[in-house]
């Protein structure tokens, strides 16, 4: 699973490389909403706080001139950093002469854009080049509402899952959430025979197609019930996508994500008991 990204910008408000680096802050998170922003003050006045998030994260430190005092806020408390950027040497790799101002000018700010569109950029490749091992993961007891149709037998989880329209579920984990399909849908498609899941980082944004799969029936696609960033994808879905059909609500995952906003996207949901009895009316039309 791919860490956390955690964004230390130098805070030179009286300096055009402090307005960059506040920028590329800036830009970053509205191009990935999972990334956290750390103000050189806020962790210079409450290293504890942070301390957490430093350790479980990829680290972009952004300084803006020689003095590199994000840089050493974090080497004096012996963090490892895995990116750094200087912002002097980057102007001169994008030809971008650094104006003594007190605004940043409109090429200042597309300036930024591109070194944020690098950083994301470069964390993604390395991303793909990184195969986490798979891990079994423990769903616990699940008690399930249940009902047969013909030869056909369907299953709902009681709680800890969200439902769409869709058929497709999400099942919340603190900041993150695991994504998948429904009993219905996969009896409705039959035998999986391949599945294309989406790459580490991938932006999701609710009912975006995220995940499609192949049945001996058709092509099918896991609409996304949430918005938010892939983190991990379950590997063994490549090597054995019956998962789908035998484990849909456990082992059958398809991928994990950081959630966005889930509240929001909770209201255009159901729970558990409001989804079976939502199932059942479509199976009864289809029969």
């Amino acid at each position: 699973m791919a860490k956390k990204i955690a964004v230390l910008p130098c805070c030179g408000i009286n300096k055009t490389q402090g307005l960059v680096t506040t920028e590329i802050g800036l830009k970053l998170k509205e191009l990935d909403r999972s990334i956290e922003l750390i103000s050189p003050a806020n962790l210079s006045a409450d290293q504890k706080r942070f301390q957490e998030l430093i350790q479980e994260s990829h680290v972009v430190i952004i300084d803006g001139c020689a003095t590199r005092c994000a840089t050493k806020l974090l080497e004096k408390e012996q963090y490892k950093k895995v990116r750094r950027i200087f912002i002097p040497e980057e102007s001169k790799k994008y030809e971008f002469r650094l104006e003594k101002t007190l605004r940043l000018s409109d090429e200042g700010k597309k300036f930024a854009e591109k070194i944020a569109k690098q950083i994301l950029g470069d964390l993604k490749k390395e991303a793909k080049e990184i195969k986490e091992p798979i891990v079994e993961r423990d769903f616990g007891e699940i008690d399930y509402f249940e009902v047969t149709y013909d030869k056909y037998h369907f299953r709902v989880p009681k709680e800890g899952y969200y439902f769409s329209e869709n058929d497709c579920w999400v099942k919340q984990e603190g900041e993150k959430a695991l994504l998948g399909i429904t009993d219905y849908l996969q009896n409705k498609s039959s035998d999986v025979l391949f599945v294309d899941l989406p790459e580490i980082e991938t932006q999701v944004e609710q009912f975006d197609e995220i995940v499609n799969f192949e049945s001996v029936k058709a092509m099918l696609s896991l609409i996304a019930p949430v918005s938010g960033v892939v983190r991990a994808i379950n590997g063994k879905l490549e090597e054995d996508p019956n998962l789908l059909n035998d484990d849909p609500y456990e082992q059958g995952w398809t991928i994990e994500i950081t959630l966005a906003d889930f509240d929001e996207d909770k209201e255009l949901l159901m729970d558990g008991k409001t989804y079976f009895e939502y199932m059942k009316k479509k199976i009864e039309e289809e029969l």
